[in-house]
C-alpha cells in the first residue's frame, strides 16, 4: 500500500478515497445509461440524425449554463450541491426505468430527459471538478487527485458501455436504466456521511451573479499563462475531438471493418487515455506544464495526421492510442493548472470555463465536422482538423517563454 500511496498520494486522504469509489460506481452507471439511451433512441426512430440531436442536447447546455454554474457554486456548499445533482441524476434514471418498463417512452420525452441531464451535468461536472482539490489537505496531492478522477472517468467510459451492451442483449434497456439508478446510491452515501471538504475562503459581497461571471472571465484574461492556455484548449477541443464522430466512417469505409473494428479503435483511445493519466500523475512538475501541454498537443496532432492517412488497422490502432494519450494528458495538465493556481473564491468559475471547452465545444465540432466529412470525406476532414491544431500550437509556442515566466511568477506569489 505504501508504494500505491507514493504513486497516488491522493488515496491517502480518506475524503478523496471514499469519493473516488462512489464516483467510479456512479460513472459506470451513467455510461451504461448513455449507451442504453442511444440504443433506445435508434431502436425507436431508426434515424442517425435524430440520435445525434439527443446526443447534442445532452451536452450543449454546458455552453449555456457552464459559466452560471461556476459562479453559482461559489456561493453555495459544494458538498450539498453534489448530493443534489447526484440525487437528480438518480431520479432521472429511475424515470427512464419507469417509462421504459411501462412502454410509455417516446422520442420527444427522451429528448427532454437528455436536455434535463445536460442541464444537471452543467452543475454536476463543475461541482465535482471544483471539489477534488478540497478533498486533499496536501497541495502536492491535488495533481494525483485530478489524474485519478480522470482515470476513473476513462475506465468507466470503457467498461460501462460494455456492460450495458450485454445487459441490453439479455434483458433490454429498462434493466440498464434500473442499474444506473442504483449506482448513484454509493456516491450519495459517501458525500452525505464520509466526505468532508476543506473550507473555502469566501470573498463575495453583494456582487451579482452576472458580475461574478464577468469577473471570472476577466481573471482568466488577466493571467497571461491562463489566457494563452485557454485559447489553445478551445481550438484543441473544437478540432481535436472530431475523432469520435469520424471513427465510424474510418472503421467501415477506410479499414473495411464494422462494429468490432470501431470497438478496437475506441478501446485504443481508452488505453492511451489511461496511460496519459498515469504519466501526468506520476511525472509532471507543475512549472513544466506549459511545455508539456505544447508537446502532448503536438503528439495528438501528429497522431490525427497519421490516422487520416492510415489504411492499415494496426497503424490506426497505434495512432488512436496516441490520440487518447495526448487528449487526456493535455486535459489533465490544464485542469491541474487551473485548480492549483486559482484561489478558492474563483476556482469554480475557472473550472467552469475549462469544462465548457472540454465538454461543450466537442459536440459543436462533432456536428460541424460530421457534416463536412459527408462532403469531403473523413480522411480530409481529420487532416484539416489536425492542421488547424498545428497552427494553434505554433501560435502558442511563440509565446511559450512568456507563458512560462507568467506561471513561475504566479507560483512564487502562492508560496
Amino acid at each position: 500500500m505504501r508504494r500505491i500511496y507514493q504513486l497516488f498520494p491522493a488515496l491517502a486522504h480518506r475524503a478523496f478515497f471514499c469519493f473516488i469509489i462512489g464516483q467510479t460506481i456512479s460513472m459506470l452507471g451513467l455510461w451504461m445509461q448513455r449507451l442504453a439511451m442511444s440504443w433506445l433512441v435508434f431502436r425507436l426512430t431508426k434515424s442517425a440524425f435524430l440520435l445525434s440531436i439527443v446526443e447534442f442536447v445532452s451536452l450543449a447546455p454546458i455552453l449555456i449554463f457552464g459559466l452560471m454554474a461556476g459562479a453559482w457554486l461559489e456561493r453555495h456548499d459544494l458538498r450539498k450541491a453534489l448530493i443534489t445533482t447526484q440525487a437528480l441524476c438518480m431520479v432521472e434514471a429511475a424515470l427512464l426505468t419507469f417509462v421504459t418498463f411501462t412502454e410509455a417512452v417516446n422520442y420527444p420525452l427522451l429528448v427532454a430527459l437528455s436536455l434535463g441531464l445536460g442541464i444537471i451535468g452543467s452543475f454536476d461536472m463543475t461541482a465535482r471538478q471544483s471539489s477534488v482539490s478540497l478533498m486533499v489537505s496536501d497541495p502536492s496531492a491535488v495533481k494525483s487527485a485530478i489524474a485519478l478522477n480522470s482515470m476513473a472517468f476513462n475506465i468507466s467510459k470503457l467498461v460501462g458501455p460494455s456492460i450495458a451492451g450485454l445487459v441490453i442483449y439479455l434483458w433490454g434497456e429498462g434493466v440498464c436504466f434500473l442499474i444506473s439508478s442504483i449506482t448513484y446510491l454509493p456516491i450519495i452515501y459517501m458525500l452525505a456521511f464520509q466526505v468532508r471538504l476543506r473550507e473555502r475562503v469566501a470573498s463575495h459581497g453583494k456582487k451579482s451573479l452576472v458580475g461574478d461571471i464577468v469577473e471570472g472571465i476577466r481573471h482568466v484574461q488577466s493571467e497571461f499563462f491562463l489566457n494563452h492556455i485557454f485559447r489553445l484548449l478551445a481550438v484543441f477541443c473544437l478540432f481535436g475531438l472530431c475523432y469520435s464522430v469520424l471513427f465510424p466512417m474510418f472503421s467501415t469505409a477506410i479499414l473495411g471493418g464494422g462494429s468490432q473494428t470501431l470497438g478496437w479503435l475506441f478501446g485504443a483511445v481508452g488505453a492511451g487515455a489511461f496511460v496519459g493519466g498515469m504519466v501526468v500523475s506520476v511525472y509532471l512538475p507543475l512549472r513544466r506544464t506549459p511545455v508539456f501541454i505544447a508537446r502532448v498537443t503536438s503528439v495528438t496532432a501528429v497522431a490525427l495526421i497519421a490516422f487520416s492517412f492510415s489504411e492499415t488497422l494496426w497503424i490506426s490502432l497505434v495512432a488512436a492510442f496516441f490520440i487518447g494519450f495526448g487528449i487526456t494528458a493535455n486535459n489533465i495538465s490544464i485542469n491541474t493548472l487551473c485548480q492549483t493556481t486559482s484561489s478558492d473564491d474563483c476556482r469554480s468559475r475557472v473550472i467552469s470555463l475549462y469544462i465548457m471547452c472540454t465538454a461543450g465545444l466537442g459536440p459543436v465540432g462533432g456536428l460541424a465536422f460530421g457534416a463536412l466529412a459527408d462532403v469531403i470525406g473523413a480522411p480530409r476532414t481529420m487532416l484539416f482538423c489536425a492542421l488547424v491544431i498545428c497552427a494553434a500550437i505554433v501560435m502558442f509556442t511563440r509565446h511559450l517563454r512568456a507563458i512560462h515566466h507568467s506561471l513561475t511568477q504566479t507560483l512564487a506569489h502562492m508560496r
